[in-house]
């Protein structure tokens, strides 16, 4: 009687396990759509003629292919002068704010380091702590360095909370192993260069990847610091052209490109912003993943 009681309960609980999953898969079903079906109804615009974009016949498929949009937004806006700029900030700034975050991180977690309390309490107080708008722009601008690649990276070339997470990870790194190179001769530089980075390379990867993410993002300070063309980047090409759609399409029908519209000009804008991101999201997925997880900050 116990073992058929016992049978009947490991069958209820596979059920409601299937169940589950199910509900899962569905709840992830639904959302997957919530998220892609404004993309398709986007990127139908982009293509779509203007005739139909006006009209509103375009849903999720393109009514009337056309690719005037685009090759109007690549070949007559600052579209590539843009990306290069945030590729530009992007990459640069990375690198600058990685090495910076371990040549700071590195010592910091160290515990026989003097001063090293003090120093922490000084980063925590600014992570807590901003200064404001208004003081950062008058010291941009007393620097001489408005609408500058400098404008769009030193401000941000170390936050704080990315290199706690470095911190964090370093000190679980085994002191035996830096010793053991210390006897072979070996500096701090070449230790931190060929032995502790390689071996911290998750923790690297994934915090290159958040300093990445916030300059590809970055949108108001670079509102804030720039103000020519030429400066600007990608968020603010996209800003500018969502803004400036209209006057755009009146340009293209008086030259008689009457294929377009104002509601296409800006899909096509918001189509050509999200290449970069989805041509690199399949490379940086896992790091996103490890991200979650790795290095948190200890009490």
């Amino acid at each position: 009687m116990n073992r058929q009681r016992e049978d009947s309960s490991i069958g209820i609980i596979g059920t409601d396990e299937k169940i589950i999953i199910v509900l899962s898969y569905v709840f992830m079903g639904i959302a997957g759509l919530i998220a892609i079906i404004p993309v398709l109804h986007v990127l139908a615009k982009s293509v779509s003629s203007g005739a139909a974009v006006t009209a509103g016949m375009v849903k999720l498929w393109p009514v009337n292919f056309q690719l005037e949009t685009i090759i109007f937004i690549l070949k007559d806006t600052n579209f590539f002068t843009s990306l290069f700029n945030s590729l530009f900030v992007t990459v640069v700034g990375t690198m600058v704010s990685m090495f910076a975050t371990i040549t700071t991180a590195y010592p910091l977690s160290k515990v026989n380091l003097k001063g090293r309390k003090f120093v922490l309490m000084l980063y925590i107080i600014t992570m807590l702590f901003y200064g404001g708008t208004v003081p950062t722009y008058m010291i941009i601008k007393s620097l001489g360095l408005l609408n500058t690649y400098a404008a769009l990276i030193l401000p941000f070339v170390i936050i704080q909370f990315n290199m706690l997470i470095v911190k964090n990870y370093l000190e679980s790194f085994p002191e035996s192993i830096e010793e053991s190179a210390k006897l072979d001769g070996a500096s701090d530089f070449k230790i931190l260069i060929f032995l502790v980075i390689p071996i911290a390379m998750p923790v690297v990867a994934t915090v290159s990847l958040l300093y990445a993410v916030n300059y590809w993002n970055n949108y108001f300070h670079a509102m804030l610091f720039t103000s020519t063309p030429n400066m600007k980047t990608l968020q603010l090409f996209l800003y500018d052209t969502i803004n400036t759609a209209e006057e755009m399409v009146e340009k293209l029908v008086s030259n008689k490109a009457t294929n377009v519209s104002i509601e296409g000009v800006r899909s096509a804008a918001i189509v050509l912003s999200m290449i970069p991101i989805i041509c690199l999201y399949p490379l940086v997925q896992r790091f996103l993943v490890k991200g979650i997880t790795i290095g948190s900050v200890k009490g």
